[in-house]
C-alpha cells in the first residue's frame, strides 16, 4: 500500500495543475485538417492537440456518469475528476452508515494495471476475481485495498478503506460496476 500511495501523490501532483480545454472539439479537429492541408504540420498538431484534450474531457465526464450513485447499500458522494499530462483520475466516496470507501479511476498510462498488479504479488496482495476482472487484495492493519486493473482501457480502479472490513470491501468490489467503467 505504501507503493499506492506514492503513486497516488505523485498522480495528485500533476492533477493539481488540470485544466479544460473550451470550445467545440469538431472545430479544432476541422482546423487542424486545414492547417495541414495548407502545409502548416505545427499548427496542425497544435491543433489536433486541443481537439483531443477536448474530446478527453468529454469521454471523462461521461465516465464520471458511469460511478452507480449505489452500491450494495452504499451510497456515492460528490465525483471529482481531474486531467493532465495524459493522465486522468476520477474519485468519489462512497458512505454506509459511519463506513466510507474511497474509489479512485485512473487512466493514461499503458500498462498501469499490469504494474499495479506486479506492485501487489510483490507487496504480498492476494488475487480476486470480479467477474471477468480480476483485483489484488491488500490489507495492511486497518487499511484495506483492492486494486482492479481494467482491460479495454488500461486504467486501473482502486477501492480503499480504513472503516470498512475486508469482506465488505470485496462485496463492494464485486457488486461495483467496473464494467460500465472500462468503457
Amino acid at each position: 500500500m505504501k507503493k499506492t500511495a506514492i503513486y497516488v501523490a505523485t498522480l495528485a501532483l500533476f492533477t493539481s495543475i488540470s485544466a479544460k480545454a473550451e470550445g467545440d472539439p469538431a472545430a479544432y479537429c476541422k482546423q487542424a485538417a486545414k492547417l495541414y492541408q495548407d502545409n502548416d504540420v505545427a499548427g496542425a498538431v497544435e491543433e489536433a492537440k486541443w481537439c483531443l484534450e477536448s474530446l478527453e474531457q468529454i469521454q471523462q465526464s461521461q465516465k464520471g456518469d458511469r460511478f452507480a450513485k449505489q452500491v450494495a447499500g452504499w451510497q456515492r458522494g460528490e465525483v471529482s475528476k481531474q486531467k493532465a499530462m495524459g493522465m486522468s483520475m476520477i474519485e468519489t466516496e462512497y458512505s454506509k452508515g459511519n463506513k466510507y470507501i474511497k474509489v479512485s479511476y485512473n487512466s493514461g498510462i499503458s500498462g498501469m494495471g499490469a504494474m499495479f498488479s506486479q506492485m501487489g504479488l510483490a507487496g504480498g496482495g492476494k488475487k480476486i476475481r470480479l467477474g471477468r476482472y480480476t483485483g489484488m487484495v491488500m490489507e495492511e492493519g486497518r487499511n484495506n485495498e483492492i486494486l482492479i486493473g481494467l482491460k479495454m482501457t488500461q486504467g486501473m480502479i482502486n477501492l480503499s478503506s480504513d472503516t470498512a472490513s475486508l469482506n465488505e470491501l470485496k462485496a463492494f468490489a464485486k457488486a461495483f460496476p467496473i464494467k460500465d467503467i472500462d468503457q
